[in-house]
């Protein structure tokens, strides 16, 4: 409960955003029910639980992500049992497995499309690396856990609970698929497997990973540190995830409301930032310039300003890695309320974004 406090409170609008999308689909759920001769609460439900699991997969998270499709690949998919994220996944699926079965009294149609939407919630994730999500094999693994334990729920308690609420006390009863049955379950497996195929191999890059871990003490205590370092001392941490890429040193996630970013542990290396909400006051956030405050907001600071913000941010942040070199002055002019910086270095090229009001508000590779 804790971390799904964490994430709640790093992003509010999970909130209505699932209530809107639970509504609409509950609502298309209930239309296909009449339709189709389906039970209607069941069906309702299953609508909540797929609203569920879109909220809290392609919710934007602010994190911001890469430009070309990469998924995670592990050989070892054991971590997923060793992480609240990967039992977090787990219980998303549960619900949406229990009500397929229920409302659709086809329990090999069920298992096909909770498997399906595992697969397709991870390829849509890497395909959209803007809204700070990733694609991962043990994600999808943890999900289609999920789904299948649903299933089986159903399964078990199916015939009981259907009768219980008045749907056909002969439907799902029987457990085996009839011919028809086994043609809609190869049908839907082969419309999502054929493009998710496609895509992860002529798209997608694969990444070597080990997976989202849960934090040591130690790790949250420097994650805190890095936080009072680049946003603000106290600022308040939402989340820490750990990830762990082959052949890579491991990655600390750090959420806040102020911002989130991605340290090298235990190098301390800075890998990307995005900033949150803006300071109530000036020095709040990385590479603050010296704006005026006005009535109305803080007068730009200009060019040369926001560049002086970019220096200091990359001489505290870039050391060895592009800290002191000419920067590359971007066509973002500030006419966009935004100056962009790059710089070079070790063979990497870094980018700073600056607000017109001095605050640094993005960092990463190009």
């Amino acid at each position: 409960m804790t971390m799904i406090s964490a994430i709640l409170n790093g992003s509010p609008g999970m909130i209505p955003a699932f209530a809107v999308l639970a509504l609409l689909l509950g609502w298309a759920a209930l239309r296909a029910a009449r339709r189709y001769g389906l039970p209607p609460l069941f069906a309702a439900l299953l609508g909540v639980s797929l609203a569920g699991e879109l909220t809290a997969t392609f919710y934007p998270t602010g994190g911001g992500g890469g430009t070309h499709p990469v998924c995670g690949i592990s050989s070892d998919l054991g971590f997923v049992f060793d992480a609240t994220q990967g039992w977090m996944n787990i219980l998303m699926f549960v619900p949406v497995g229990l009500f397929a079965v229920l409302a659709l009294g086809r329990p090999l149609l069920a298992a096909v499309g909770t498997v399906g939407l595992s697969a397709l919630t991870e390829t849509g994730q890497g395909l959209l690396p803007g809204i700070g999500r990733a694609c991962d094999s043990g994600d999808f693994a943890a999900n289609t856990v999920g789904g299948l334990l649903g299933v089986l729920a159903g399964c078990a308690l199916g015939p009981a609970l259907r009768r219980r609420t008045g749907a056909d006390p002969g439907a799902g009863r029987r457990l085996g698929p009839d011919r028809r049955e086994w043609k809609l379950g190869g049908a839907l497996a082969a419309g999502i497997a054929v493009p998710v195929v496609l895509l992860q191999a002529f798209v997608f890059t694969p990444v070597g990973v080990a997976g989202a871990l849960d934090p040591t003490a130690e790790q949250r205590a420097f994650a805190q540190r890095r936080a009072d370092a680049l946003l603000a001392p106290g600022t308040e941490v939402t989340r820490v995830q750990r990830f762990v890429e082959e052949g890579y040193p491991e990655v600390l996630a750090v959420m806040s409301k102020a911002g989130s970013f991605n340290v090298r542990w235990p190098s301390g290396d800075l890998v990307g930032f995005v900033a949150g909400r803006p300071p109530s006051a000036p020095g709040q956030t990385p590479g603050q310039a010296p704006g005026t405050a006005t009535g109305t907001g803080v007068v730009p600071v200009g060019e040369a300003a926001a560049r002086a913000a970019a220096d200091r941010f990359a001489a505290q942040w870039l050391v060895g890695r592009g800290a002191g070199t000419e920067p590359e002055f971007s066509p973002l002019d500030g006419t966009n309320g935004r100056y962009r910086f790059g710089y070079t270095g070790g063979g990497t090229s870094w980018t700073v974004d600056v607000g017109d009001d001095g605050t640094v508000l993005w960092f990463g590779q190009k």
